[in-house]
């Protein structure tokens, strides 16, 4: 099983290369999962000094739901006012993530799993110190059809509920077989649910996604207090956060395998169709002697 990776690797490679330069000028563009898009630029009149900012659809709810508060714990003082036209910003110096390289690095290219895990590590937190946060939070993922919401239904639970987006009939199919194994093979592990109508967990929520020839499904977890307690809230939040496109990701692994293995059956059966072709019937042919055979 195959999990994808938290961090942006092309922001954490980009950093670490430039701290090992002595002329640092560095500025680009980078995309994430989910739409997410990343402007990475040191300061043109202070080259010391670098920014991270952030655009993401979701990042307004996120940041009303837990996540301006989560991001000041982990950032502090390098979490400044936004660029314009992204949602959130992050400045460092280059002297400064020098010091503490491989803490900072990690900790700059995960603010997108940070700030997408805010929402459901306040409702564990308050699970946990025995809090109730009423009503139910709505979160855009990618689009109005994309989107998470969660639920606490006690000190002992929390229900996370995903509306997925399937623009290929093929890939429907695939998740029915995916949850039906994945039900089968997990132990100890959330329950989960998918299902073409929306959860009664949601039954009070408006305006929610509407299935046309079932191409929108909705993804059902419920995690008790074992699996978010202590140390593991952090991971059970992320593992949640990033399981659309963990289930995409193998979709399209499933559909690649299927193509190549059938890709090399055909080759194949070609092999064998050149091996059992006949020679021509008025082929010349020849006796022992040498004379020819013709055939009438």
């Amino acid at each position: 099983m195959i999990l994808l990776d938290l961090a942006n690797k092309a922001i954490a490679d980009a950093i670490t290369e430039q701290l090992d330069l002595e002329n640092r000028v560095l500025e680009f563009k980078c995309a994430d999962f989910d739409g997410a898009l990343f402007h990475v630029w040191s300061g043109h009149e202070n080259a010391d000094e670098l920014t991270i900012s952030l655009s993401y659809r979701g990042a307004v709810e996120c940041l009303k739901q837990g996540g301006k508060v989560r991001l000041q714990k982990i950032y502090g003082s390098h979490l400044v006012a936004p660029e314009n036209g992204y949602d959130l910003s992050l400045k460092f110096s280059f002297n400064e993530i020098a010091g503490n390289r491989e803490k900072l690095v990690a900790d700059i290219s995960l603010l997108k799993a940070w700030l997408c895990a805010a929402p459901l590590l306040q409702a564990f937190e308050a699970a946990e110190t025995g809090q109730q946060i009423p009503g139910t939070v709505d979160i855009p993922l990618r689009d109005s059809n994309e989107r998470m919401w969660v639920q606490q239904d006690g000190p002992d639970r929390v229900t996370a509920v995903f509306s997925v987006h399937f623009d290929d009939k093929d890939d429907i199919i695939f998740a029915k077989v995916f949850f039906t194994e994945l039900k089968k093979s997990l132990q100890g592990a959330p329950s989960v649910d998918f299902n073409f109508n929306p959860p009664g967990e949601l039954k009070a929520v408006k305006d929610l996604p509407r299935a046309k020839d079932n191409d929108i499904g909705y993804i059902t977890f419920v995690v008790f207090d074992r699996h978010f307690k202590g140390p593991k809230k952090d991971n059970t939040a992320f593992t949640l956060t990033t399981f659309r496109n963990y289930l995409h990701y193998h979709i399209k692994c499933s559909k690649s395998h299927l193509h190549t293995r059938m890709r090399a059956r055909t080759e194949n059966l070609l092999k064998i169709l050149n091996r059992a072709k006949q020679e021509p019937v008025d082929a010349e042919k020849k006796t022992a002697t040498g004379r020819v055979f013709t055939r009438k």
